[in-house]
């Protein structure tokens, strides 16, 4: 049975751009340096409107005009269909007032109905304008033309003396219209602002001049306290629009990218997965995979990540991912002469043969149909009919022989060199998979498996040599002459009863039939042979890797010394196992050098693959995806954002996202409950990374302060307006100090959350909350409306100073204020707003204070041109008037007020309505953005995972601190060791479903030795590989890591407690297991091993050298379940270890060597 798997789960940080030679992909090239973006500053200081926000609080714009102007178009049907409502709206209105004219027949009704009409004709001319394709082109045009007939519509009442409306009507309508102006009619701010303003001047001008009850001083400064209220408001609103406009923008341009670089992502996986394994078995592996994050913890506590071991006579199996399959053609090759031809080369140059070797065998594995498993040494093995049936994987493999005999021919001329290949083919049944956790790979075990490595072994150079097996399914298409007998150890075993001496017990043993099979040599062709194997589809087994993306060179370091005797230590293991390979020609060396790209290759996706520290590196998923996916860069920013806005154009094919979150239109909850509920708690889970006003914290903030300046408003006004009664001060008192602490806690969730969080966690968890928020909020935003509602009394109702009229004012203001706070529900503060208005129309439908009459003698003036344009003053007799107070019960305009109330409160419901939808809209570009770049997250440490099973973490910080893609290097003093259970072919058997449970106890064994790397004081020590039952694994590979021990040799100390504890496993898993003891020997040397990356389309992370080989034969002449080493490790190990003298044994390539063996740590020895 042969085998090697390997694995290792660790993540690391890489970078991309190194290589790449498609122009596209060079395209997308986006700088994402680690650089402070806008928006985010370590200081605390004032937060920014957006991200890649100009600076202009007057003017919110990106610092782009690429970015604003897409924005711009991006947004333009949202920005369409807005002021389409409000045109219907301003419609609506116009027809209600008609009406309103038309039954109430007031003073002049034709001249008033006469201008609504017009007003309407030209609204409903310019909303069919809107419709046309000009519109955009004169959108801003469209906007003033629209204001400027507003406005001069209200005015034209105080200009037409005839004309005659209350002040309250005229008013709301100017409230009505500033407000549209600042939200739904499409223009800069500053001319919103100017139109607004003189609005406002011109209307309390002519106001004060028409009526002398509002010339009081202090009726003028209410007056112009609730105006720089309206507007304040406005202007609010208007920011925070275009600040969640282009925030939302963004996000989902960050969306985009995340969804393009996930995608990039995904291909470098693939790529990466497939240097590993199949594409079957790798969906099975990612499937179970749980990708978890290596706990850090201080080496006093010991362990690095914490794991259960295993009690005694209890063994919980891990996932375990083998199939058996067969019909499975397994070929193995191996040159001949290497061990000459790299007797006078350095480690450099023959790594660079081997990788101009192996590129050329890797590309005939995929035109013939072969899935690569790996090389050991010079030996290189592959199968076909795995993991993928097909009926001809005998001739995929004798091709794929044929193929490797001819480009061995080749590389002897194009390097004047003198190797040839020796190649053998078998077929039978394989299990297939992978065993192990860490530093895995897909590999093949079975005895048909040896038998395929006996065939090469046992074969002639130039030839390939089949079994009887392989010969069944090549249907005479080619030429074959006999070869010798082999023997067979597919046999059959017989389970017998032994009895130990030495333990005095009996133990399961095997015993085996000997029998042989007959083999055959390929001569040839025949005619009725079709050259290469028959066209099928293998993309689901191996997918083709182009020599364009998936190869890798290695460029050495300074290297000192000869390869030496040239032995490669796994194919001695594989001979050792099977016995089966002849002396001398199994004698190889694996070192790693300069060399150059093997057919064209490059290293690109792998070693030059390349993320964005901050994205990996340490980096919270939940941080603001602005500082991983995008940062901002002056000198590139242009090219960076045309590659954004080219990524949206491609990505984002439905418009409607930018302004279409996925909600119910009644409810305006989002669709997927899973997503409501993020919204519900996202002020919670706002981390407060992201120092932008469209953040919820900074957003909470600008809102209450906003609220707190219309309370203070509404209340001087109260002040100076009205009685100060009781109930008033009682209200300002508990509104003033509820203003105050929400204030303050809005304050402190910016600047010193975290000291709330630790001080008062739940009590901040519970005020943050959904439910208590939207209490809190319908509180505070009701504030103004109870602050004047408050202030109500008879003596303010009965007043003759306009009392009334500046009570209704403040109430109308007063309603704007349920348009703050869009993080709350619309529904609640619209529902709030109605109540607030309905009180307001029951006080002027219900008479609750004794109106008096105040009448004197006048006289009588029936001239039309005298006649008072004050309507709010009716005539009632010939020579008597008297005042009409509004809440008397019986005005005959209060259904006029109440219309205005009713069209007020219509504008703040749907202004609601649209505030939510816009801000959950920019919660939904967030989602989206964090969504995919989690998933990319989760994309990129899943292909770290998998890089590091070819590449262990500091060897890939190293390439890319060096910035290339070629590896290799010496190392001194190293630790080696391989750990082999000697009888595990004693315990395996194909007669119980083809051998998989004893595969998986295998893997539970090798699992439990690669938990021990968890602990910390085993932090030198990496696995290399493992090679069916034997384990590699060596220390002080890490140098870093070396230099942080207090003693120099503290690596190789741990390498020989890990040994101790391997022994250990094994002993504590035979108590676990029925009647069968494995025996492990373990043999340890140090010494210069050499470092590198080797392979092709499946990459090799390994380590060669005498140290290696010499290494490999202390444990193949050990003794049982001891740990052999030569004489120089035992010296240098002394100093913490008691060993005792073996004797003189004979070490192939090294003559005699004397050994010891391990007696065991000396007492009190400590190294760190």
């Amino acid at each position: 049975m042969s085998s090697n798997g390997k694995s290792q789960n660790m993540e690391v940080s890489v970078h991309y751009g190194a290589g790449g030679s498609d122009k596209e992909d060079s395209e997308g090239q986006v700088d994402m340096g680690e650089i402070t973006p806008p928006g985010k500053d370590s200081k605390g200081g004032m937060p920014s409107l957006f991200e890649r926000a100009s600076g202009s609080w007057w003017n919110p714009k990106f610092d782009s005009d690429a970015l604003e102007n897409e924005q711009w178009k991006s947004y333009f049907p949202q920005t369409r269909r807005r002021f389409q409502y409000s045109l219907c709206y301003i419609i609506v209105a116009c027809v209600a007032w008609c009406i309103f004219f038309g039954t109430s027949k007031v003073h002049h009704w034709l001249q008033l109905l006469a201008g609504t009409l017009v007003i309407l004709a030209i609204v409903a001319v310019v909303l069919w304008f809107t419709f046309t394709k000009f519109y955009e082109q004169f959108y801003l045009h469209t906007s003033i033309l629209v204001s400027a007939t507003l406005c001069i519509g209200i005015l034209l009442h105080f200009v037409l003396s005839k004309m005659e409306l209350t002040t309250v009507a005229m008013f709301t309508a100017s409230i009505e219209f500033i407000l549209m102006m600042y939200t739904v009619i499409p223009m800069p701010l500053f001319v919103a602002v100017g139109i607004g303003v003189v609005h406002s001047i011109i209307y309390e001008v002519l106001i004060t001049i028409q009526h002398p009850e509002a010339q009081e001083v202090t009726f003028i400064i209410g007056k112009v306290l609730l105006h720089l209220c309206i507007h304040l408001i406005g202007i609010h609103i208007f920011i925070m629009l275009q600040v969640r406009r282009r925030s939302t923008f963004w996000k989902i341009g960050q969306s985009v990218m995340a969804r393009r670089e996930l995608h990039k992502e995904k291909q470098v996986q693939e790529q990466m997965i497939h240097s590993l394994m199949p594409k079957k078995v790798a969906d099975e592996v990612m499937a179970t995979r749980e990708d978890k994050t290596e706990e850090e913890v201080d080496p006093g506590q010991g362990k690095r990540n914490s794991k259960t071991k295993k009690e005694k006579g209890v063994i919980v199996f891990r996932p375990f991912n083998m199939n058996s399959m067969d019909n499975v053609s397994i070929l193995f090759a191996d040159i001949v002469g290497f061990t000459k031809m790299s007797s006078n080369k350095t480690a450099e140059h023959l790594v660079g043969l081997l990788n101009d070797l192996f590129g050329r065998f890797d590309k005939l594995c995929q035109e013939n149909g072969c899935e690569k498993i790996s090389t050991l040494g010079d030996c290189y093995y592959c199968v076909s009919g795995c993991p993928q049936e097909r009926a001809d994987h005998a001739k995929c493999c004798v091709e794929m022989g044929m193929g490797m005999i001819t480009a061995i021919q080749q590389f002897d001329e194009d390097n004047n060199e003198s190797v040839g290949m020796r190649v053998g083919v078998h077929t039978g049944k394989v299990l297939c998979g992978i065993v192990g956790t860490r530093r895995f790979k897909f590999d093949v075990w079975s005895n048909d498996v040896t038998l395929a490595n006996t065939m090469e072994s046992s074969g002639l150079p130039g030839k390939v040599h089949i079994s009887e097996s392989s010969l069944r399914f090549l249907d005479d298409e080619y030429e074959v002459e006999p070869g010798e007998d082999i023997a067979d150890n597919r046999t059959h075993k017989v389970l017998v009863e032994d009895y130990n001496v030495q333990t005095g017990l009996y133990q399961v043993k095997h015993r085996e039939d000997e029998k042989v099979i007959k083999t055959y040599f390929i001569v040839g062709r025949n005619e009725n042979c079709t050259k290469g194997p028959s066209k099928v589809n293998t993309s689901a087994a191996s997918p083709s890797l182009t020599p364009d993306n998936v190869a890798i060179t290695v460029e050495g370091e300074t290297t000192s010394g000869q390869a030496g005797d040239a032995d490669n230590a796994a194919t001695e293991l594989l001979a050792s196992e099977k016995a089966s390979k002849s002396p001398g020609d199994i004698e190889t060396n694996r070192a790693d050098g300069k060399g150059t790209d093997v057919n064209g290759v490059t290293a690109a996706p792998y070693l030059g693959r390349h993320h964005s520290e901050t994205s990996l590196d340490g980096t919270d998923v939940n941080s603001p995806i602005n500082d991983t996916l995008m940062h901002h860069n002056l000198d590139d920013s242009a090219q960076n954002d045309l590659y954004i806005l080219k990524c949206m154009k491609e990505d984002v094919k439905n418009k409607e996202f930018f302004y279409k979150p996925p909600i119910s239109k009644l409810t305006l909850s989002f669709q997927s409950p899973t997503l409501e509920e993020d919204y519900r708690d996202h002020y919670i889970q706002d981390n407060q990374r992201e120092n932008t006003l469209s953040s919820p914290r900074y957003h909470a903030l600008v809102e209450i302060v906003i609220s707190f300046i219309v309370f203070t408003v509404i209340s001087i006004c109260a002040f100076i307006m009205f009685d100060r009664e009781l109930p008033w001060i009682l209200v300002f008192l508990v509104s003033l100090v509820l203003e105050i602490l929400v204030l303050i806690h809005a304050v402190t969730d910016v600047k010193c959350r975290k000291n709330k969080m630790d001080s008062c966690k739940n009590f901040v968890d519970f005020i943050s909350r959904w439910y208590f928020r939207n209490f809190l909020g319908a509180i505070v935003a009701s504030i103004p409306v109870i602050a004047v509602y408050s202030n109500i009394s008879c003596g303010i109702l009965t007043q003759s100073i306009w009392q009334d009229r500046f009570f209704s004012y403040s109430i109308m203001v007063a309603l704007l204020h349920y348009c703050n706070f869009t993080m709350l529900s619309s529904w609640m503060k619209s529902i709030l707003a109605a109540l607030a208005g309905v009180v307001l129309i029951v006080l002027l439908s219900v008479n609750i204070c004794t109106f008096t009459s105040i009448a004197k003698d006048v006289p009588v003036v029936w001239n039309a041109t005298n006649i008072s344009t004050n309507y709010d003053v009716q005539t009632v007799m010939s020579n008597v008037t008297r005042f009409d107070y509004l809440f008397s019960g019986s005005h005959q305009l209060q259904y006029e007020i109440i219309l205005d109330m009713v069209l007020l409160l219509f504008l703040v419901w749907f202004l609601n309505r649209e505030f939510e939808i816009n801000y959950r809209l920019s919660f939904n570009g967030d989602a989206q953005a964090s969504a995919n770049k989690q998933q990319m997250q989760r994309t990129m440490d899943q292909a770290d995972w998998l890089l590091h099973n070819i590449i262990p973490e500091h060897v890939s910080k190293q390439i890319n601190k060096m910035g290339v893609t070629k590896y290799s290097k010496n190392h001194k003093h190293v630790g080696v060791i391989f750990a082999t259970l000697v009888n595990f072919n004693e315990f395996y058997d194909e007669a119980y479903q083809g051998g998989k449970e004893y595969l998986r106890v295998l893997n539970e064994l090798v699992s439990d030795y690669e938990d021990l790397l968890d602990e910390y004081r085993f932090k030198d020590v990496e696995k290399i590989k493992t090679i069916t039952s034997t384990f590699m694994a060596a220390s002080g590979l890490n140098e870093s890591n070396r230099a942080k021990n207090k003693h120099p040799y503290a690596h190789l100390f741990e390498l020989m407690d890990f040994s101790v504890e391997m022994q250990g496993v094994v002993q504590r898993f035979n108590e676990s297991i029925f009647n069968f003891a494995f025996e492990l020997n373990i043999g340890y040397n140090f010494g210069e091993v050499t470092a590198g990356v080797i392979g092709t389309t499946k990459l090799l992370y390994d380590i060669w050298g005498d140290t290696v080989n010499i290494a490999s034969r202390m444990y193949s002449t050990g003794v049982k379940d001891r740990i052999q080493v030569p004489e120089a490790t035992a010296n240098l190990l002394g100093e913490m270890y008691d060993f005792e003298y073996r004797g003189t044994i004979p070490v192939k390539g090294k003559g005699d060597m004397k050994t010891y063996l391990l007696v065991g740590k000396k007492p009190g020895a400590e190294w760190n």
